[in-house]
């Protein structure tokens, strides 16, 4: 009997959600600008790598997908 050997998947990455000082999340770019909306259903996860522009302005902060 020929056993199988199955790959083990990777873990995968977590996603953040960017809140600004205005309790609102980040929903997507907009003429290249952030656009930002107080419906959270809206929020558009980001993987923490694509978060660093959007940490420079003032009042931003991050959340784990996982606590929404």
């Amino acid at each position: 009997m020929i056993k199988r050997q199955y790959r083990k998947s990777l873990p995968q990455p977590e996603m953040y959600v960017i809140i600004n000082q205005a309790v609102e999340v980040f929903i997507g770019l907009k003429g290249g600008y952030p656009e930002y909306s107080s419906d959270w259903s809206q929020a558009k996860p980001l993987f923490i790598e694509n978060t660093k522009y959007l940490l420079r302005e003032k009042g931003t902060e991050l959340i784990k997908e996982s606590e929404l």
